[in-house]
């Protein structure tokens, strides 16, 4: 476990695509992405029920 203390920073943990960097820095090679889909819509009406449901998400490029 990595554990680094810098005045009132405290940083417990560092995973494969984190970094901390100090100083003047030049990141070469370096590439971060991040995506979240999640979302189901409304469903309206009385009694209404979902059964089944399958979703597709198609990724913009």
């Amino acid at each position: 476990m990595t554990s680094i203390k810098y005045g009132s920073l405290k940083i417990d943990a560092l995973t494969a695509s984190s970094g901390l960097f100090i100083g003047t820095n030049i990141h070469k090679g370096r590439k971060s992405q991040s995506s979240i889909n999640e979302g189901f819509g409304t469903v309206k009406g009385k009694q209404n029920k979902v059964r089944g449901n399958t979703s597709m998400m198609k990724k913009k490029t």
